[in-house]
């Protein structure tokens, strides 16, 4: 499971988390939290010196149940000004994903700032790993609804990738865009795992890849129990 476009809000104004492969990732995966367990996501992503963002994201599978069920809790300041996030999500899993096959899962997440209703995400996320090499591939295509004074739609696209360098290293690499009129983005990341309580540690860098050309940096964790 995992995932979340947050970090491009602050760049890009993409307001809506897809509760990516690994947190702060937008770019999802088809994998969902073991049945049972109860995996929680944080991170803190810093953009250009001006902006943050502080996020919180419990995540929980019923046993017996490819139902993921994800609260995400946010703080977020832009440009002088802050405000809450609270985004609650579910991911349901089609197929598992497993060396040779191709995963597919589709979520669907609710935005609320401050508490109002600002907008909402449909995303299909497709995954394959490779049968003979620690590579998985994902990628994204999703629909995302601002509910402004006049609704705006904006269609997401993103492709990602996952090599295990080691059995306790990953390298993550993702580029997606929000919308025709948006610049693409993209991150590159390390992951660091445990394999007890303390999952994983995330370090990772993104940055628009036309305009402005903001760079962002992202540090996390991810905690499993």
């Amino acid at each position: 499971m995992r995932n979340t476009i947050l970090s491009a809000i602050l760049v890009g104004g993409l307001p809506l988390s897809v509760l990516a492969a690994g947190g702060h990732y937008p770019v999802d995966d088809a994998d969902i939290t073991a049945p049972g367990d109860i995996q929680i996501e944080t991170w803190f992503t810093r953009v250009d010196g001006d902006n943050s963002e502080f996020a919180f994201l419990p995540a929980w599978t019923p046993p017996g149940t490819t139902l993921e069920l994800t609260a995400g809790f946010y703080r977020l300041d832009e440009d002088g000004d802050s405000f809450n996030r609270f985004e609650p999500a579910a991911k349901w899993q089609f197929s598992p994903l497993e060396p040779g096959r191709v995963a597919v899962a589709a979520s669907v997440a609710l935005g609320f700032d401050d508490g109002d209703f600002t907008d909402w995400l449909v995303n299909l996320p497709v995954s394959y790993e490779l049968p003979n090499a620690p590579i998985v591939l994902h990628g994204n295509v999703g629909w995302i609804r601002l509910r402004e004074d006049e609704d705006v739609d904006r269609a997401f696209l993103g492709a990602a990738f996952e090599w295990g360098a080691t059995d306790a290293f990953d390298l993550i690499g993702q580029v997606y865009r929000e919308g025709a009129d948006e610049d693409p983005e993209a991150q590159l990341g390390l992951r660091f795992g445990f394999g007890g309580p303390l999952d994983h540690i995330d370090f990772a860098a993104g940055r628009t890849l036309r305009g402005d050309k903001d760079w962002f940096f992202t540090v996390g964790l991810g905690l499993t129990f």
